[in-house]
C-alpha cells in the first residue's frame, strides 16, 4: 500500500473515531452519571462513577412503576411489531406481483402519507377514538400505530421482494401452490432478513414514542416507559442522579433489542438496496 493510500485511510479511520466518540458521548456519559449521586453530577457534570450507587436504580425503577410501565410498553410494542412485519410482506408481495392497477394507487398513497404529520391529525384522531370508546385502551393505540407504520415498512418489504426472481412461484403453481402456500412456502422465509429490519425499526420506533401513548393512554395504570420518563425531568427534575438513570432504564430494551438483531438489520438493509 502506497504512503498515499495508508495517510488517506488513517484520515478516514480519524474522522470516523471522531464522528462514533460524539455519538456515543452522551450514551456514555448517561451511563456513567447513572450511578453518580446528585450531588456528585452537580458537583462536576462529566465525571466517572468512582463508587458506583446501584441504589439509584432501585429509587428510579420504583418511582417511575417501571414494573407495570414496561409490561405495557412490551405488550404495545411486540403486538405492534408482529401485526406490521407479516402485513408489511404480504401487502409489499402484492404490490410487487399483481397486475390490478389500484397497486399504483397504493404506491402513490403509502408516499403521501409518509409526508402526513403526527400532529396535523391528531385532535381529529382523538375525537374519533373518544367516541368510539378506544382511548385508555392498549388496542386503540396499537391500531394507530400500526396505521403510521405500515406505509414505510410496506415500501421497504417490496424493495426486497423485487429481488426474489418470479420463477419461484411460477414453479410453485406448477406444483399446485395457492398464493397463500407461496407466501408461506418462499416468501416469508426468504424475507428473513426484511423481517428483522422492520422489527427493529418498528420496536424502537413504538418503545420510543411519546406523544400518541401520552394522548391516547392517560391512566396511570396503563404508561408506557417513555411517558413515565417525565416525571423525572418534570417535578423531579431536580434529582439529576434519577433523570440520568430513568433514562438508562428507559433506553436498555433498545440498546438489548438492536445488539440482538443488529446484523440481521444490516443484511435486510443491504440485500434491499442492493436488489
Amino acid at each position: 500500500m502506497s504512503i498515499g493510500k495508508k495517510r488517506n485511510k488513517v484520515i478516514l479511520y480519524t474522522i470516523l473515531s471522531i464522528i462514533a466518540l460524539l455519538q456515543l458521548f452522551p450514551l456514555i456519559l448517561t451511563l456513567f452519571n447513572s450511578f453518580r449521586t446528585d450531588g456528585a453530577i452537580k458537583k462536576f457534570p462529566v465525571g466517572f462513577p468512582t463508587e458506583p450507587n446501584i441504589d439509584n436504580f432501585i429509587k428510579a425503577w420504583k418511582i417511575g412503576g417501571y414494573t407495570k410501565a414496561f409490561s405495557n410498553s412490551f405488550t404495545i410494542s411486540i403486538v405492534t411489531t408482529v401485526i406490521i412485519m407479516f402485513v408489511s410482506i404480504i401487502a409489499g408481495y402484492f404490490l410487487v406481483r399483481s397486475n390490478l392497477k389500484i397497486k399504483n394507487l397504493l404506491f402513490v398513497y403509502f408516499g403521501i402519507a409518509l409526508s402526513i404529520p403526527i400532529f396535523s391529525y391528531l385532535v381529529p384522531l382523538y375525537y374519533t377514538f373518544s367516541t368510539l370508546n378506544l382511548v385508555n385502551s392498549k388496542v386503540g393505540l396499537i391500531m394507530i400505530y400500526v396505521a403510521i407504520h405500515i406505509p414505510f415498512n410496506t415500501l421497504l418489504a417490496r424493495t426486497f421482494i423485487l429481488g426474489i426472481p418470479r420463477e419461484l412461484d411460477e414453479a410453485a403453481i406448477i406444483d399446485g401452490c395457492s398464493t397463500y402456500q407461496i407466501l408461506a412456502r418462499i416468501i416469508f422465509p426468504l424475507a428473513k432478513p426484511i423481517m428483522s429490519t422492520i422489527a427493529l425499526i418498528v420496536f424502537v420506533a413504538t418503545w420510543n414514542e411519546f406523544t400518541l401513548a401520552n394522548t391516547f393512554l392517560q391512566q396511570p395504570m396503563l404508561k408506557t416507559a417513555a411517558t413515565r420518563y417525565v416525571l423525572f425531568v418534570g417535578e423531579r427534575g431536580s434529582d439529576l442522579s434519577m433523570v440520568y438513570t430513568a433514562g438508562i432504564i428507559t433506553m436498555l430494551p433498545i440498546i438489548i433489542a438492536f445488539f440482538v438483531l443488529q446484523n440481521f438489520f444490516i443484511d435486510g438493509m443491504t440485500s434491499g438496496s442492493i436488489k
